[in-house]
């Protein structure tokens, strides 16, 4: 699996670079963000020069007529040039870069009638582009970390007029998607909470929200452990008994056997696949604590779930990109199996965890 990566990469780079899409989760800023990180672990300038070229195609459609969502607008091409800045891979006052997107995103949410909280396409997304904006501490304190502060003030509180009304549908959805808007809100509400800008008003959401996550059990079995997951990231900044208490419910409540038998073992991708399973049960080994019900359990299912599947990364073929893109659905799917695998070596292999087999 060392080897993965620099075959997903050659096998992207033989389809040709020709994606029109520039957003973050489905396009070049995405691609682009792979290629740095590839970069970064082997020090070839070829994947450099990709990622630069990705990213000139990414600057050049940050444009006021643009969407303004997460999946495939400007919030995600925002994020993730945000993201490279912040991690060295390139230089810039992203205050002056992404103008335009903080120009979008303030109208957006100041004009528009939003009624999700999805990560995609809705609040979290936008959430998610404000905390990373906010993660840029310049000094002095501009004008423009100025203003979106006070839109991740704005963008908190009309959440706060959605969420309660979805809570019926956590035992309505019936499939595996790892950008499953409960977890992804509690993940976004840890990262504001740690900004301390709005704590108070989150530690009341979560309090608020509290009855509603003890009222309504997934009916997926993946879902179960995903949500005592979120969970847990929120207790880790204001430990609760009664979330801890939950934690333990949804943990108890998992049945790993039942489990595998709701994650589609066709779908080879990071989101509604097997692969985005193998990294949720890769992150709750970490934040689980060892004694939580079924704890031993988590390790032997990802075990079980990438040991029957890495035969289908060493069949990739490196002349055959149709085939290959056959095999995984899209080149795209190639791109989030490839970044999992440089930020989690052997997530996908089953060598991430050590555990009894």
């Amino acid at each position: 699996m060392d080897q993965l990566t620099i075959k997903i990469a050659q096998i992207i780079k033989q389809d040709g670079l020709t994606w029109t899409n520039n957003g973050l989760l489905c396009g070049n800023t995405g691609i682009c963000i792979f290629f740095y990180h590839l970069f970064r672990k082997t020090g070839n300038p070829e994947y450099e020069q990709v990622a630069g070229d990705l990213l000139d195609k990414a600057f050049a459609n940050l444009s006021s007529s643009a969407p303004a969502d997460f999946e495939n607008g400007l919030a995600g091409i925002g994020w993730g040039i945000e993201y490279m800045v912040q991690n060295d891979f390139v230089e810039g006052n992203t205050d002056e870069i992404l103008e335009v997107v903080d120009n979008k995103i303030f109208r957006t949410l100041n004009e528009e009638c939003l009624i999700s909280f999805e990560l995609t396409t809705g609040l979290t997304g936008y959430l998610f582009y404000l905390i990373n904006r906010l993660k840029n501490k310049n000094k002095p304190f501009s004008m423009a970390q100025r203003i979106n502060r006070e839109l991740l003030i704005l963008t908190i509180n009309k959440i706060d007029e959605l969420v309660t009304a979805q809570f019926p549908f956590i035992v309505k959805d019936v499939n595996f998607d790892l950008f499953w808007r409960f977890p992804a809100i509690l993940f976004g509400l840890k990262e504001a909470f740690k900004l301390n800008i709005y704590n108070e008003k989150i530690s009341c959401l979560v309090r608020q929200w509290l009855p509603y996550f003890e009222a309504y059990l997934p009916s997926l079995h993946i879902d179960r452990l995903f949500l005592a997951v979120g969970l847990k990231q929120i207790w880790s900044q204001m430990p609760e008994n009664r979330l801890e208490k939950q934690i333990q419910i949804l943990l108890f409540a998992t049945d790993f056997e039942v489990l595998k038998t709701e994650v589609d073992l066709d779908v080879i991708n990071i989101r509604f696949g097997w692969p985005g399973v193998a990294w949720l049960l890769s992150i709750a080994s970490k934040d689980l604590a060892p004694d939580s019900p079924n704890y031993q359990m988590i390790g032997q299912t990802h075990y079980t779930i990438t040991e029957r599947h890495k035969f289908q990364f060493q069949s990739l073929q490196l002349n055959n990109p149709e085939e290959s893109s056959m095999q995984l659905g899209s080149p795209l799917n190639l791109v989030g199996i490839g970044l999992m695998e440089s930020l989690w070596p052997g997530i996908l292999s089953g060598n991430y965890l050590h555990y009894p087999r």
